[in-house]
C-alpha cells in the first residue's frame, strides 16, 4: 500500500532475446513505454546466464548460438519464465511448428502491435502493465556470446 491507501502496481518483468541490436532496442523501448521492466540478451548463452525470473519472454527463433525454441524450453523447465512469444522472420517450417507448441508466433514484418496484444491477453489474469510511458521502467542489455554462426539468406 502507498501513502494514499491504494495497492502499488508491480512492473511485470519481460525478457527479450534478440541478436539484431536495432530490433532489440526498438522492441525493448516499446515494451518499457508500456510499463514492462525489460531485460535484453543477444544470445542463448547470455539469456541462460541471467539469474532472475521473468513474467514473459519475447524470443527470436534464429539466434547466433542456438534457437529460441530450445531456449524457451530450457527457461520454462527451469521455472524462469512461464510464457513465451516468438518474434521472428524465420522461414524454417519445422522450427516454426516446434515454436507454435510453446507459445505464440509473431512475424517481425507484423511489427510490435501483435506482441502487445498477446502480452495483454497473457497478463489478463494478473495486473496489466500501464499503457503510458513509465518513467522508472528499466531496459538492460547483455552482450552476445562471442560465438557467431554465419547466416544464409
Amino acid at each position: 500500500m502507498n501513502d494514499w491507501g491504494s495497492a502499488m502496481v508491480l512492473e511485470q518483468r519481460l525478457l527479450v532475446v534478440e541478436d539484431d541490436v536495432t530490433v532489440a532496442r526498438a522492441l525493448s523501448r516499446t515494451l518499457a513505454r508500456r510499463g514492462f521492466s525489460v531485460a535484453t540478451a543477444r544470445s542463448c548463452t547470455a539469456a541462460r546466464m541471467l539469474s532472475q525470473t521473468f513474467d514473459f519472454a519475447v524470443l527470436d527463433l534464429d539466434l547466433p548460438d542456438g534457437n529460441g525454441v530450445d531456449l524457451a524450453r530450457d527457461l520454462m523447465e527451469a521455472g524462469r519464465v512461464p510464457s513465451v512469444i516468438f518474434f521472428s522472420s524465420s522461414c524454417d517450417l519445422a522450427l516454426l511448428a516446434r515454436a507454435r507448441r510453446l507459445g505464440a508466433i509473431v512475424m517481425k514484418s507484423a511489427g510490435t502491435s501483435p506482441i502487445l496484444a498477446h502480452l495483454n491477453t497473457l497478463s489478463s489474469d494478473s495486473v496489466a502493465p500501464q499503457s503510458h510511458v513509465a518513467p522508472n521502467s528499466k531496459v538492460r542489455s547483455f552482450p552476445a556470446s562471442s560465438l557467431r554462426r554465419s547466416r544464409t539468406r
